[in-house]
């Protein structure tokens, strides 16, 4: 079986938990890794067949997201033709930890995947939410973990 794992790569949390995974993927078959954005500082002991820069979070002084560095380094062309390029087709079975790249060749291949990860369960309406929600937040969780899909799984 060919399993394509995709991490995103802003911060550490993804990687740490994908160097305890993969190991246990490895067992069912051949796995690819895609390690998509910048900000990552662990190393990750396995080969790594795809990387890009996809969409990156930035981080200001205080911890949280600084909106405007991440969009000011967005490159929208650069991740269009990435993900159009990318060989989704030759996977059967992918599994997306909040990655951007494979999301949306998965889409549009109208190829079905796992998403993996606490941020997928905020899409589902079976997670308490907060009564005050952030529209433009929710809209930004969905696109990106979801590729436009319609949630009918969770």
């Amino acid at each position: 079986m060919k399993i394509l794992y995709a991490i995103q790569g802003t911060g550490n949390g993804h990687v740490s938990r994908a160097r305890e995974i993969i190991p246990y993927l490895q067992r069912y078959g051949d796995v690819d890794i895609l390690l998509s954005g910048n900000n990552v500082h662990l190393n990750l002991p396995y080969e790594i067949k795809y990387r890009s820069t996809g969409i990156s979070y930035h981080y200001g002084i205080d911890g949280k997201i600084d909106l405007f560095t991440s969009f000011k380094k967005f490159t929208p062309v650069k991740i269009i033709k990435e993900l159009l390029a990318f060989p989704i087709k030759n996977y059967d079975l992918i599994i997306n930890d909040y990655e951007f790249i494979s999301s949306w060749a998965a889409w549009l291949a109208n190829k079905r995947f796992v998403s993996f990860g606490h941020q997928p369960s905020f899409l589902s309406p079976k997670t308490p939410m907060p009564e005050k929600q952030s529209i433009a937040g929710n809209m930004i969780l969905k696109c990106y973990i979801d590729g436009l899909r319609t949630i009918d799984s969770y």
